[in-house]
């Protein structure tokens, strides 16, 4: 026999409450391709405006970079082990790719402006250059080397740039999409904002290899992330080909990216309940197989060409392993400054205040995720701080006594930028309706304003380095600048200032909007809605979750 329950008023009042909030709270996502072309667009506008205010080859070892893209589009992948140079290799390169490295002229030289740069060659003749980077896996440089097929001198130099640019604020705004599908999306993007340093905007305006490892780092997080949230028992397939891809290209960026690739699978996916499901969907089987051939490609590259092969000796070359690994430890908290602003030829920090301040946001949100982050979201933020605290001195202390010091901070930045938005995501699971608190939303407000106006200061700051030097006064970049990047500097510090105001402004709507998803966006008749039911945000200014 069946029997009724009688609801007390009070369990009426709470289920009514209930659905009059699901009521008040329930929005449309904005379909994914809205989102990706809104977050490429403003990370095009901030890293674009880095590649053109920053003087050309002004990136560590960006000349040699150049030369080995140059070398490769050519079809010559490695070149002939260098007689002047131990560890670099000799490549034939038209005349002035071969030339780019006087381009350098003001490096380790802060009083000395970029008026230094003389024109390259005019000639397409080819000849020997010198490249520290011949072993590097070739994929990046097979694409930003493009443009030097059919352009010449410094047009081919900002053309790879541009290349580069466009590749990687791709893959971001691929990862802004996962971010903005989790049930609480706004903590997770103001922690890809934090952690979208200027350091990362300069290296993503560079011909670098970090700059793709950065981002398909981060977007293979995120990815992973989303998909470790919803644990559903139907993976869409494009979250799966989201998550080849990103692995794929991380696997072939540098040497040291396989490590990366596993850390962000042990920080995910260390679950048993989601493995369990996730081995029952097809999608997820190719995923992997494209992943691991994409690994074994790049670890045989690695073992072929002997890129990991000593090159010429550092400072501190012969020190025991364990001193190199007690030295790397002790200075943790003073790689900061590589992670948030460290420019040209590791020659133009940023001011202490403006490490200090990041620096305080970004170990903020990580000491925030790991208090009261829960379960995985806990254990991915604790993964990743790890990986970031233990990884240099251990790398260092192997490598110290051949080699020397070579660590530099940036060698870790992708990891440290997907600590800080683990971090983001466990503040949004732990306190998915803080932001619906008045004033949590006045923080969240201050905290994205400060980080734009620091953003500008920062690319100033870089630019008085090359447009006057180190020697003269502010009012010169104005009245008498000895160098000017194409079209004037204040054009493009007013484009990167646009595109924060937008950044920040978007950011802002997606935290501040209260969501509740109910279908599958990528089943049939999503109507752009998100995938799995969640229910976040409100008015309540407790942040309580709302009734069961």
């Amino acid at each position: 026999m069946s029997q009724t329950r009688t609801t007390p008023s009070r369990d009426r009042d709470q289920v009514g409450r209930s659905t009059d909030w699901q009521v008040r709270t329930a929005r449309q996502v904005r379909p994914a391709w809205q989102v990706f072309v809104m977050a490429f667009l403003v990370l095009a506008a901030l890293a674009g405006s880095w590649a053109v205010t920053s003087p050309l080859e002004s990136a560590p070892d960006e000349p040699a970079h150049t030369i080995h893209a140059v070398a490769v589009v050519r079809g010559e992948l490695i070149g002939d082990p260098s007689t002047q140079q131990r560890g670099a290799s000799e490549v034939d390169v038209p005349k002035w790719a071969a030339s780019s490295a006087q381009l350098a002229c003001f490096m380790l030289n802060p009083t000395i402006s970029a008026n230094c740069q003389q024109p390259l060659p005019d000639s397409s003749e080819t000849t020997s250059g010198l490249t520290s980077a011949g072993t590097y896996n070739p994929m990046y440089y097979a694409v930003v080397g493009l443009p030097s097929l059919v352009l010449e001198g410094k047009a081919a130099l900002y053309a790879m740039r541009g290349v580069s640019v466009i590749w990687c604020c791709a893959l971001l705004a691929l990862a802004v999409v996962a971010l903005s599908r989790l049930r609480s999306p706004g903590w997770p993007l103001a922690g890809f904002a934090v952690a979208t340093t200027p350091m990362v905007l300069f290296l993503l305006g560079s011909v670098n290899p970090s700059a793709l490892e950065i981002a398909a780092t981060v977007m293979l997080f995120c990815w992973l992330a989303l998909i470790a949230e919803r644990r559903a028992d139907r993976l869409p397939p494009s979250h799966a080909a989201a998550v080849a891809v990103a692995g794929a290209m991380l696997a072939n960026t540098r040497s040291i990216a396989l490590l990366w690739l596993l850390l962000v699978a042990v920080a995910t996916l260390v679950d048993l309940s989601l493995l369990r499901r996730l081995v029952r969907n097809r999608s997820v089987w190719i995923a992997a197989a494209v992943i691991a051939v994409a690994a074994v490609a790049g670890l045989l590259w690695t073992l072929s060409s002997n890129s990991l092969g000593a090159g010429v000796p550092y400072v501190g070359a012969g020190t025991s392993h364990l001193r190199g690994f007690v030295h790397m430890l002790l200075i943790t908290f003073q790689n900061g400054q590589g992670y948030i602003g460290l420019f040209g030829w590791i020659d133009t920090p940023l001011p202490a205040t403006s490490i200090v301040l990041w620096g305080g946001a970004m170990l903020a949100f990580t000491v925030t995720g790991l208090v009261f982050g829960r379960g995985h979201r806990r254990w991915a933020v604790l993964v990743l701080s790890a990986a970031v605290v233990f990884v240099p001195p251990v790398v260092q202390g192997i490598a110290v006594t051949e080699a020397g010091y070579i660590w530099q901070a940036r060698y870790i930045l992708a990891l440290v930028a997907c600590m800080v938005i683990a971090s983001g995501i466990a503040i949004g699971d732990a306190f998915p309706r803080s932001l619906a608190n008045g004033r949590v939303r006045l923080l969240a407000v201050v905290l994205l304003v400060a980080l734009a106006i620091m953003q500008v200061h920062a690319s100033v700051w870089a630019l008085k380095r090359y447009v006057v030097g180190d020697g003269f006064g502010w009012r010169t970049m104005l009245t008498t600048p000895q160098w000017q990047p194409p079209l004037g500097w204040p054009v493009w510090v007013g484009i990167l200032a646009v595109g924060l105001i937008a950044g920040t402004t978007l950011v802002l709507r997606a935290a501040f909007t209260p969501v509740l998803t109910t279908e599958d966006a990528d089943g049939p008749g999503d109507g752009g809605q998100d995938p799995f039911p969640a229910v976040v945000g409100d008015d309540d200014p407790a942040g309580r979750r709302p009734p069961a």
